[in-house]
């Protein structure tokens, strides 16, 4: 009988359980990182079907921002979740840039793009995951 109800317990502590799960936040990052280091690789063998794979599956886990974190005040007195999510649209207006400029033949403007995203994903940890 205190088995079946410590497995009750356990149940459904996991079932409404608020927040993120870790394994999704990691598994959500990993493949962010991924989309970008495909992107990548499409710039060096200049292929743009590449590009356009890892553009497109950036711009489907960057929509997952619920995964990175619980909504509220982090300890530097940002809204996290808010912040995360206008980082998140950045990060998607871009990588449609990096498409457009790639497609044009502007692999320079394709690379800064890029590098700007970089530059986004390194301020977001920096501030939501206090790096």
């Amino acid at each position: 009988m205190k088995k079946a109800l410590l497995v009750l317990i356990l149940a459904s502590g996991v079932l409404f359980a608020e927040g993120y799960i870790q394994p999704d936040r990691m598994k959500n990052m990993a493949d962010m990182e991924t989309a970008m280091a495909t992107i990548q690789k499409g710039f060096l063998f200049n292929n743009i079907n590449v590009v356009k794979n890892g553009v497109k599956d950036l711009k489907e886990r960057v929509q997952h921002t619920e995964s990175f974190m619980k909504d509220g005040i982090g300890e530097n007195g940002i809204n996290n979740m808010k912040y995360a999510k206008k980082e998140a649209v950045a990060i998607s207006t871009m990588a449609d840039e990096i498409l457009t400029t790639f497609e044009k033949g502007d692999r320079y403007s394709a690379a800064n793009n890029y590098l700007l995203i970089l530059g986004k994903c390194l301020s977001c940890h920096q501030i939501v995951r206090s790096w």
